[in-house]
């Protein structure tokens, strides 16, 4: 019988997952989610997005290994996630910088807050959100930090795809358990603004009222997906 040497990297706590994998593996149930039968395949999709085991190898993966792999990956996605606040980013090149969350959510412009609603409730999108909720931080002392001021997301979207997943979780519960104060708060204020016509407003109001909804969407996409994080490996 010839022996196969195979690599496989398993994650020992959800830190070690990227937003980028998760986002990678949630189109693959997506696009597999009115297959009854796919539940085989899935796992092994799980391992080679999360453990870097190629699918044409997983099938030389003894079983007792398959399924450690996947006990380990179910404890992983079974974390609590608190809100992390503070950073350090590592880009392709290997240069850090330390990355800080919005110091007062309730100084959120209305560029930051609209760009948020616009991302949040979709996990393909969801590097960009990560982008408008943390930056680089500018000037820190003790507890105290500010961020780089807020230009779009283009200039740090596609890198916050190698952000530790378990951030981004923890980010969005936070932000989830706010969001209702946010609107009744800031939107109000925003449309008491002096120097605002009827029709600014106006569509102030209709913002609130969507991201309301966009908030609800985002809560239930968020609670479904960590739901389908039920690995089908066979206990021994």
């Amino acid at each position: 019988m010839t022996k196969v040497k195979l690599n496989i990297s398993i994650p020992t706590e959800l830190a070690h997952i990227t937003l980028g994998q998760y986002q990678d593996y949630l189109k693959v149930v997506e696009k597999n989610k009115d297959d009854e039968n796919a539940g085989d395949f899935l796992n092994l999709k799980a391992l080679e997005i999360f453990c870097g085991l190629e699918l044409k190898d997983s099938y030389n993966l003894p079983l007792k290994h398959f399924n450690f792999a996947l006990e380990q990956l179910e404890k992983c996605f079974s974390e609590e996630t608190p809100l992390i606040r503070e950073w350090k980013f590592r880009d392709p090149n290997g240069v850090e910088q330390l990355m800080g969350f919005i110091p007062k959510l309730d100084d959120m412009t209305i560029g930051e807050y609209m760009d948020l609603d616009k991302y949040i409730s979709d996990w393909q999108q969801m590097h960009k959100a990560m982008a408008v909720l943390y930056r680089p931080i500018r000037v820190k002392h003790k507890d105290s930090y500010s961020i780089d001021e807020y230009s779009g997301t283009e200039t740090y979207a596609q890198a916050m795809k190698s952000t530790p997943v378990s951030i981004a979780i923890g980010a969005l519960v936070f932000f989830y358990r706010l969001g209702t104060k946010l609107c009744e708060y800031i939107i109000p204020y925003l449309a008491q603004v002096e120097g605002l016509s009827k029709k600014q407003k106006d569509d102030l109001q209709k913002i609130g009222a969507g991201i309301r909804l966009s908030m609800h969407s985002a809560r239930e996409t968020f609670l479904g997906s960590i739901k389908q994080q039920k690995f089908l490996y066979t206990k021994q």
